[in-house]
């Protein structure tokens, strides 16, 4: 399209400077201005043709490279994944180039499917297995678990699977202050602080007060803990 849009500009310059360099009678009379202002009439005819037609082609690409936006949203997400790594051990370097040469060679390897859901899935599946499988066999296993974890929770949060709340929680943490709720605080039942400490006991009394989700976990804590 860019370069019909430029052939057009061409024709375009080309005639005005064929008319400006002319005289009046040269306008009428030369056949070779003539046979050049006809021969741009058609080309440009022709060219306005392949331009509609290429907008049409360019319609169909955007359809069809937006119902891929999936795949390339789980590439991106993984990837700034892997690139975090490094925030934990400098040693963990690894390029946008090897990156893409995984997601191409996880595309590549994927079988092939007529429906569009089952593709997608596929597509999905083997490029974050792929990455997954590929980054960590050069972690120390300290770290696996943590690439792990940063893994679900990237992708689960980006499908919004994660509240923000109990985001919030897991990140800056929280404390009861009000002197009413911390009556009714069940005492620790790890008395010796061995695998409960104090924090830890506020911070579950925290989450059951202000998550819905986690409404009773003091009580099963004290139930259940031996």
């Amino acid at each position: 399209m860019a370069n019909d849009q430029n052939t057009l500009k061409k024709l375009e310059i080309n005639i005005l400077k064929l008319l400006s360099d002319s005289t009046e009678e040269q306008i009428l009379d030369e056949d070779d201005l003539i046979i050049v202002l006809e021969d741009s009439k058609k080309t440009s005819a022709e060219i306005n043709i392949w331009i509609e037609q290429s907008k049409e082609v360019e319609v169909e690409i955007n359809e069809t490279r937006n119902q891929y936006r999936s795949v390339a949203i789980r590439g991106a997400i993984l990837y700034f994944v892997i690139a975090d790594l490094a925030g934990i051990d400098p040693m963990y370097q690894y390029s946008l180039t090897y990156v893409k040469r995984l997601f191409n060679s996880a595309i590549e390897k994927s079988e092939k499917n007529d429906n569009l859901e089952i593709r997608l899935g596929t597509l999905i599946n083997n490029i974050t297995r792929m990455l997954y499988t590929n980054v960590s066999r050069g972690l120390f296993e300290a770290h696996k678990m943590i690439f792990s974890f940063l893994n679900i929770t990237s992708i689960n949060w980006n499908a919004k699977l994660i509240p923000e709340d109990q985001w919030s929680c897991l990140l800056r943490g929280g404390a009861v202050s009000q002197p009413d709720s911390l009556k009714r605080q069940l005492p620790n039942p790890d008395e010796k602080l061995k695998y409960i400490t104090e924090i830890s006991w506020n911070m579950v009394y925290f989450i059951e007060l202000t998550m819905k989700d986690f409404s009773g976990i003091m009580s099963d804590f004290v139930i259940n803990y031996e």
